[in-house]
């Protein structure tokens, strides 16, 4: 038992220093079960692309030569954005609770947020 225990604390090969930081942050902190593991590697894999996609707009700059020469936003920003994207998704799968002990709201969540007072509002007549 200890030695699975071992085995699953430690950060998988292949992350980079953010992600390796991050599983261990939570491994610290959470006992998490095999499919939760599985979103973790995600998580950390997703951190890792980022930094890569930041190393590569740093390195470039935000605008390349497009194929005809002319200046286009770096590809690299546009994968950024989806790659934060599936990060926050991902994280609100895990549902994680943060210092104050409230999980990372999903974007169904949110919308039933602003549901729920448009219909009290309407309620009081406001």
């Amino acid at each position: 038992m200890s030695t699975e225990k071992t085995r699953t604390r430690r950060a998988p090969a292949g992350l980079a220093a953010r992600g390796k930081r991050y599983w261990t942050a939570v491994m610290g902190a959470f006992d998490l079960s095999d499919s939760e593991l599985e979103v973790l590697l995600e998580v950390c894999r997703t951190l890792d692309s980022l930094d890569a996609l930041d190393a590569a707009v740093a390195e470039r700059g935000a605008m390349v030569p497009g194929s005809a020469g002319q200046p286009v936003v770096n590809p690299a920003i546009t994968e950024a954005r989806g790659q934060r994207a599936l990060l926050h998704r991902l994280m609100a799968a895990m549902a994680l609770p943060d210092e104050d002990g409230a999980a990372i709201p999903t974007a169904h969540s949110q919308r039933g947020k602003v549901a729920n007072a448009a219909r009290w509002r309407a309620s009081r007549g406001a």
